[in-house]
């Protein structure tokens, strides 16, 4: 019977915790690998340097759509209310308060806002014009004064509040929400009209 070496042992003990490290780090990518993808009625969700991506497809077209947020993170935010036919018009109209201009948070209103003119305009071939409700500020001495009330139009109104929500009414959809809500509750609604949410 052959003793083994201790050169032997000191192999075999450094070829272990190298496999050992490997597998620990193996199930830790795994692990991240799974954090940062999502599948949701059948839309897989990547999320690519904070960003969460899915494909959808509209005749034949394939998009690459990216959100702030999937939708498991947004199904707590409440949708009241219906539209009606006058909200496929193809002409949007985003509006916003001017007034609110003033508060605190309002970068994420212009975020929101342009989140949801990006995949308005692609892929769902809508034409967006930002507005204002009223006339008050420079920046609305140029941009169309149209509220949910004053125009037959679709209506997307970006409205600063502490509760996050979504109202539908006719023609007209609200999207509130304080600070990153307001992004939240746009995405929610954008998973809506995708079909990728309820």
């Amino acid at each position: 019977m052959t003793e083994e070496k201790p050169s032997d042992k000191s192999w075999i003990i450094l070829l272990v915790s190298l496999l050992l490290i490997a597998a620990v780090f193996a199930v830790f990518l795994a692990t991240r690998e799974d954090e940062n993808k999502l599948t949701y009625s059948n839309f897989e969700f990547v999320n690519i340097n904070g960003l969460w991506q899915t494909k959808w497809e509209r005749e034949g077209q394939l998009y690459i759509l990216d959100f702030r947020y999937n939708p498991e993170q947004v199904e707590d935010i409440p949708v009241t209310g219906a539209t009606d036919a006058r909200f496929q018009f193809e002409t949007v109209y985003i509006t916003v308060d001017p007034s609110e201009e003033r508060l605190q948070g309002t970068a994420y209103v212009t975020l929101a806002g342009v989140e949801l003119a990006r995949k308005l305009t692609e892929p769902f071939y809508r034409t967006v014009i930002t507005a204002c409700t009223i006339n008050e500020t420079e920046a609305c001495k140029e941009r169309p004064i149209v509220t949910c009330e004053n125009t037959n139009s679709t209506v997307i109104y970006l409205k600063k509040a502490n509760e996050t929500k979504i109202a539908l009414d006719g023609n007209c959809a609200t999207i509130q929400g304080n600070g990153q809500e307001i992004v939240r509750a746009a995405d929610k609604a954008l998973f809506q009209w995708l079909g990728i949410m309820s």
